[in-house]
């Protein structure tokens, strides 16, 4: 019936077309009874009959009458002319002298266009009738239901959703609850959610919906309360170790975590979500060879293997374990997941080991990821580092041309390169080559400008950013960069307040920022003022050039002492800092 009533559908679009270009168009009375079987069919019904006969095996062929014919394409002419009432009535009587579910279904979503609740909770009850393990009628029965009225009697629906989705292997539990709590209040909901639990007394899912609905509210109590009852109701349950962990996580009570997955490892040592889970936390924990023997156990009952070979690689290259690492980013290439990762770590790997052929090839096997741009970068240095220069910016040029839309970025990969094995003025030819190819990236105008900043060609940067903040008024960076610049190596120093005042605006917790503002403020001799903003960015940021800075305006305010601390803490962690060296050289400390 489905197959033949939809082909129904399909052909009354076109046929509404040609009706509605003739002079005797039928008005769209109101659905009616069946009409007699004496009654002789229209000449249209007729001929859909027959269209209907054959695009269908004869066996598939509903019994359609005339009415069934009628309300069907008198419906679709009612919504393609915006009389949406009568093509809902149409609909609704065609499902109900058919016994299809998709008209009801039409009809369910005509009344929802048109908001009006009553006909959708009408419509939306055929189609639950007529197709009763169809699961998403049931959900939207429910919420309609739901919509007319809190308290509606729906448990039987949900009860119905949770056995239906069981047969989907889903957690109905889950899709009941993804039902409700779109239209009742969260007490109302959870309440409806334990009265449909107490419904299947032996299944753990529902308790466990509870509480990952209670998480997802970041109420913590409730949902240490639901996991707690879970896992006592169903301690052989091993998901239910899981969501209890979770909510102690969202605590931030990682001890408590741990605790509980290493009790639950023991009584459960073959479930995988488990031993994730626990690993994970001694991770965290920087435990790492107890985590490194979790991840083993793991990757051993792991069917199709990846996520335990990605994270015992990573382990044993931070435990300083090369070859055993080497082996698990192999074991990650051959399941063919994670692959860009799995080649980075063996291209550093091949570098460390002084293996820059291997390392290049592994690199330039990185397509994507978030590795891709830095693979790319230490492939073209090692080709450069052995000699093979020329081969670098060919295998650059290539990939522009290769890429297109990534352009931009391949040409800053050759300036960086250049940089290191060219001259200033070869740089900047091939700045003006980039921009001259792609004029309005501020990528590269962007990054030619703080270039140029560094060759004391400040009219360069200037020019370059005041480009950029053209095309983008709000690009922080750029406003940030040109107003430190002013300040600190010209005297336009109101000009590059307003700058970098418009920074700020756009990044207020920005270090860089806050570092320059504190720099321009020193700069106009308002010292109190800069020392708050470089403390700022001090606290959020303790890098060697902000405590240059904060060192030197708490100099010349009078607080050496302090300023001696903050640099000797840089001077201690990196002793050749040319920031902080600089300016005790200046200051003549």
């Amino acid at each position: 019936m489905r197959q033949a009533l939809q082909l129904v559908f399909t052909l009354a679009f076109s046929w509404t077309l040609v009706s509605c270009q003739s002079s005797q168009v039928k008005t769209a009375p109101e659905p009616t009874a069946p009409a007699p079987a004496e009654q002789a069919p229209t000449a249209q019904a007729d001929a859909s009959r027959r269209a209907v006969a054959s695009a269908v095996p004869a066996s598939d062929v509903p019994e359609l009458t005339e009415d069934i014919v009628f309300n069907l394409l008198a419906g679709e002419v009612a919504a393609q002319r915006g009389a949406l009432d009568q093509a809902y009535a149409h609909q609704l009587q065609a499902a109900l002298l058919s016994g299809d579910a998709t008209a009801a279904e039409r009809a369910t979503r005509l009344a929802l266009h048109m908001d009006k609740g009553e006909l959708a909770v009408k419509a939306a009850s055929l189609w639950v009738e007529l197709a009763p393990a169809d699961l998403t009628a049931r959900q939207l029965l429910v919420v309609l239901m739901l919509r007319q009225d809190e308290n509606a009697p729906v448990l039987d629906h949900l009860k119905t959703i949770v056995r239906i989705s069981e047969g989907n292997d889903e957690n109905g539990f889950l899709n009941v609850m993804a039902a409700i709590n779109r239209e009742l209040k969260r007490e109302s909901a959870m309440g409806l959610m334990r009265r449909l639990v107490l419904e299947f007394p032996g299944d753990p899912r529902g308790g466990y919906a509870l509480a990952i609905a209670a998480l997802v509210d970041k109420d913590y109590a409730a949902a240490e309360k639901e996991a707690d009852r879970l896992v006592a109701a169903h301690p052989d349950w091993p998901k239910g170790y899981l969501v209890l962990s979770r909510v102690y996580l969202s605590q931030d009570d990682k001890p408590k975590a741990r605790g509980l997955l290493a009790d639950a490892v023991r009584r459960f040592p073959a479930d995988p979500f488990l031993l994730s889970a626990y690993a994970r936390l001694l991770v965290d924990a920087k435990e790492l060879q107890a985590a490194y023997e979790q991840f083993l156990r793991l990757e051993k009952i792991e069917s199709e293997g990846g996520d335990a070979s990605y994270w015992l690689g990573l382990i044993a290259l931070e435990l300083g374990e090369d070859e055993a690492a080497r082996g698990h980013f192999l074991q990650l290439l051959d399941t063919d997941k994670q692959t860009d990762v799995a080649a980075y770590y063996l291209g550093r790997i091949a570098e460390k080991r002084e293996q820059s052929r291997q390392a290049v090839q592994w690199y330039q096997r990185v397509d994507g990821g978030d590795y891709r741009d830095e693979a790319q970068v230490r492939s073209v240095k090692l080709m450069a580092a052995m000699g093979e220069t020329r081969e670098a910016f060919d295998w650059l040029q290539r990939m522009r041309i290769q890429y297109p839309d990534q352009a931009a970025r391949y040409y800053l990969i050759e300036v960086e390169l250049l940089r290191e094995h060219g001259t200033p003025a070869q740089v900047m030819a091939l700045f003006d080559t980039a921009i001259g190819a792609l004029p309005e990236s501020n990528e590269l105008l962007y990054a030619r400008g703080l270039y140029a900043a560094t060759q004391n060609r400040v009219d360069i940067l200037e020019r370059d950013l005041l480009r950029v903040i053209a095309n983008d008024p709000k690009h922080a960076d750029a406003l940030n960069a040109l107003g430190y610049t002013l300040a600190d190596q010209t005297d336009r120093h109101q000009e590059a307040l307003d700058y970098i005042q418009r920074a700020l605006a756009l990044k207020p917790d920005s270090a860089a920022i806050l570092d320059s503002m504190g720099w321009v403020l020193f700069r106009l001799g308002r010292n109190q003022e800069a020392i708050g903003y470089l403390r700022q960015a001090y606290d959020k940021l303790p890098d060697a050039e902000i405590a240059a800075h904060l060192g030197e305006v708490l100099w010349v305010t009078g607080e050496q002492q302090q300023a001696r601390e903050i640099w000797q803490g840089i001077l201690d962690k990196t002793p050749q800092s040319e920031h902080v060296l600089e300016v005790m050289r200046r200051l003549e400390i």
